[in-house]
């Protein structure tokens, strides 16, 4: 499954990396991150711990960041045996930054079925996430 998204910050590219990148306050901007807990910092990686909203119901996640600073975030994560793979680029832009994030994601096998359904969900609470970054990026 592929998703490509971009959203308009209006903010200088590193105060946009810089907020990303302060994991453990996600869970103050936005829903879907309801707890995220740095388990592992090494270098440019660091390793995530992460407690995921689902319509209610509460889900584990993993995962891996790779920081290039302020241009790129490579990451790695996995939840409920759905694995993926996404690269966050952070470009100037005349308005502010440009944030574009594109997804891999490989579904199990019981999913497979629904998986347009799956993607119209995982675009949406992409969509909404890019938005809230932005808000709250903006509000700093």
């Amino acid at each position: 499954m592929h998703i490509e998204q971009t959203q308009l910050v209006k903010a200088p590219r590193e105060q946009v990396f810089q907020a990303f990148t302060d994991y453990e306050a996600i869970p103050k901007w936005q829903t879907f991150f309801t707890r995220v807990t740095v388990a592992k910092r090494d270098g440019n990686t660091v390793h995530l711990d992460m407690e995921v909203n689902m319509r209610g119901r509460r889900a584990m996640r993993t995962e891996k960041n790779v920081l290039t600073r302020p241009e790129r975030i490579d990451v790695e994560g996995e939840m409920e045996g759905i694995t993926n793979t996404s690269v966050w680029k952070f470009e100037s832009a005349p308005e502010g930054s440009q944030v574009t994030v594109i997804i891999e994601a490989r579904l199990p096998w019981k999913l497979k079925v629904i998986g347009p359904l799956v993607k119209r969900q995982f675009q949406a609470v992409v969509h909404e996430w890019l938005q809230d970054l932005a808000k709250y990026v903006g509000t700093k």
